[in-house]
């Protein structure tokens, strides 16, 4: 069993790095200078933190319902 773990885990690595460095970020993210380089980066950081902003409103609103059902 163990010895399955080893060699996929070595299969792994050996596919991660065989890949090229040149498919490391696309071409706009490569020049950072470039205003849409730069309005492409911050628009994944937004999509990446929405779910975090959406849950936490929902559990923030569950968790002070909760505090607030259980005082009265």
């Amino acid at each position: 069993m163990i010895r399955k773990i080893v060699l996929s885990l070595l299969i792994a690595a050996l596919i991660i790095a065989s890949i090229p460095l040149s498919l490391e970020a696309c071409p706009a993210c490569k020049n950072l200078d470039d205003p849409i380089a730069r309005g492409f980066n911050w628009s994944v950081l937004f999509m990446m933190a929405m779910p975090f902003a959406v849950f936490g409103v929902i559990g923030g609103s569950v968790f002070y319902t909760y505090r607030r059902a259980y005082k009265e």
